[in-house]
């Protein structure tokens, strides 16, 4: 392994918990861009086939984008995990990536395992503030429509790229949980009775 196998996992600080319990926000404050490039240089390169990216169920190019974290170039590095990824910012918090790429990691072996996935959800919420959220170009109309149904992840993906086909998208979603958790306690608003 290379020599920066020795380096130590940075902390990461988490908010108090007296804050924690009253919102859906995150508990798990992040990287600062420092933190993330220390954790980034950590990543030892390992040769091909590389572990994490066979372990990630998108084949993300975590290797490339470890090198350009650990270089600064955060922009670069969510334009690898977009490559393969149309929702880093959300696949870098829910997928269960210490059963996976983290798990695969030999550095995990000498030190904690490198966060590939907070490490993914911070370079693409870095490319969101910094220049937006990217929109692809849509080609001319297909004249398909399409109907999806379900919005979680999959359906987002699928719905993405049929509409960058050119194809006209709907997406059918029969619940209205998820509009509710980012509701201020109290604000009087509920979903409209769907009739069943």
């Amino acid at each position: 392994m290379k020599s920066n196998a020795h380096i130590l996992a940075p902390r990461l600080d988490y908010r108090p918990v007296e804050e924690r319990i009253k919102d859906f926000d995150e508990a798990c404050l992040g990287f600062s861009p420092e933190t993330a490039r220390l954790e980034a240089s950590r990543c030892v390169q390992c040769p091909s086939p590389q572990p994490c990216l066979l372990a990630c169920p998108l084949h993300n190019d975590i290797p490339a984008a470890m090198r350009e974290i650990a270089r600064g170039d955060f922009l670069k590095a969510a334009a690898i995990y977009r490559q393969t990824s149309n929702f880093p910012d959300l696949c870098g918090r829910l997928c269960p990536d210490e059963l996976l790429c983290e798990s695969s990691c030999p550095v995990g072996k000498i030190d904690h395992s490198i966060r590939l996935g907070r490490l993914e959800a911070f370079v693409a919420d870095h490319q969101r503030e910094a220049e937006g959220l990217p929109i692809p170009e849509i080609p001319p109309p297909t004249g398909w429509h399409v109907a999806v149904v379900g919005s979680g992840p999959a359906g987002l993906t699928v719905a993405e790229e049929l509409a960058k086909l050119g194809h006209a998208v709907t997406i059918f979603e029969a619940s209205h949980i998820w509009l509710c958790l980012r509701l201020q306690k109290g604000a009087g608003w509920r979903p409209a009775s769907t009739g069943t």
